[in-house]
């Protein structure tokens, strides 16, 4: 498994991440974590991930 780590402050509610030539055509799993806490909590509807090019592996799901 090839891992990628990288801290950056994130501007206007937008992250881009640009990823190595190895990563091109692979399937990739984001997690994205705060570094710190924060008082209030964050809630699902103000996180939008475009996810237009996903696609639905069901097997996967239950493997887990």
């Amino acid at each position: 498994m090839l891992v990628l780590k990288k801290e950056v402050k994130v501007k206007d509610k937008v992250l881009t991440i640009e990823l190595p030539s190895e990563f091109n055509e692979q399937d990739v799993e984001i997690i994205i974590r705060l570094k710190s806490n924060i008082e209030k909590e964050i809630f699902a509807d103000q996180v939008k991930i475009d996810t237009k090019k996903w696609e639905f592996n069901r097997e996967e799901i239950y493997e887990r």
